[in-house]
Order: C-alpha cells, then sequence, then structure tokens
C-alpha cells in the first residue's frame, strides 16, 4: 500500500509541475503561442480562444491536485487532455506538411517525435494514476476489485419431499 501511496504522490507531483510549467509558460509567451496557434490548420479558427482557455485549463488542472477530494477528477482530466493533445501532435506529424510550435519553454526544445513521446509517456502516466487511485480508493472502502464483480447469491426455492 505505501508503494502505491508513493506511486500516486508522484505522478501527481509530476502532474502538477507539468500543468503548472506548461500554463505559465504559454501565458509568459502569450503572443508568440497565440500567433503559432495561429498557423495550426486544425486550430487556427479557435486561436484566441484556445489561447486564453488551454493555460487556464492547465493551471486549474494542477490547482484540482492540491485538495484530496479533487485528485481523481484532476487525474481523469490529465489523462484526457494528454491524450488529445497525443493526438494532435500525431495528426499535426502525419497529415501536415508544416507543422508550426506553440509549445512553450523545455518542450519548444524538442522535436516533434520526441515531444510525441513525451505526451505518450505523460498519457500513460495519468491512466497508472487513475488505476492507482481508484484501486486505493477501493482499498479504503474495504473492498477489492474482486469484490465489485460479485453477485448475490442465488435464492433457490426448497422443493418440498
Amino acid at each position: 500500500m505505501k508503494v502505491r501511496n508513493l506511486a500516486v504522490t508522484v505522478i501527481i507531483l509530476l502532474f502538477i509541475a507539468l500543468w503548472v510549467y506548461a500554463g505559465f509558460s504559454k501565458i509568459g509567451d502569450y503572443d508568440n503561442f497565440k500567433f503559432q496557434l495561429g498557423r495550426s490548420p486544425y486550430v487556427q479558427h479557435l486561436a484566441d480562444f484556445i489561447a486564453k482557455a488551454l493555460p487556464t485549463a492547465e493551471i486549474i488542472t494542477a490547482l484540482l491536485f492540491i485538495p484530496k477530494a479533487t485528485r481523481l477528477l484532476a487525474m481523469y482530466l490529465s489523462f484526457f487532455g494528454m491524450l488529445i493533445f497525443t493526438g494532435y501532435i500525431y495528426a499535426m506529424l502525419n497529415y501536415i506538411y508544416f507543422v508550426p510550435c506553440s509549445c512553450g519553454g523545455i518542450l519548444n526544445d524538442l522535436g516533434w517525435h520526441e515531444h510525441l513521446i513525451f505526451n505518450i509517456f505523460f498519457t500513460l502516466l495519468a491512466l497508472t494514476g487513475i488505476i492507482l487511485m481508484v484501486y486505493n480508493r477501493n482499498i479504503s472502502r474495504g473492498t477489492s476489485p474482486k469484490d465489485t464483480t460479485t453477485l448475490p447469491p442465488i435464492n433457490r426455492p426448497q422443493v418440498a419431499s
């Protein structure tokens, strides 16, 4: 149990660092971030909205990891966010001739293939976090994953002899 709790804590800290860093690096270089989004064929019409909403959502997701009651929600948001980012990068790499970079900070220094690997890693990390958090929650409630699928016994009528 202690190893699972430690693993969840490390995953949470990694996502807090990722979302805070990503959100504030986009805010810090807002004009360039918005410009690069405007060059993307998939999101150019939504560039203004995304440039405002994405860093806000990243920072809010990081904050949702702080209260214990919203950590699982934050992990689900992280999983789906990373899944969307990974799909976006995959589509950009495979279907677009010119690939603009709208990432900030350290990720800006990565190539697109390295960025795809980075995103796949964090997507799988979020999935692992979800599994561990749900498992830990079930254990703390006194149920195991096996108990959740157990059906009640069948009451068969007694035949009189």
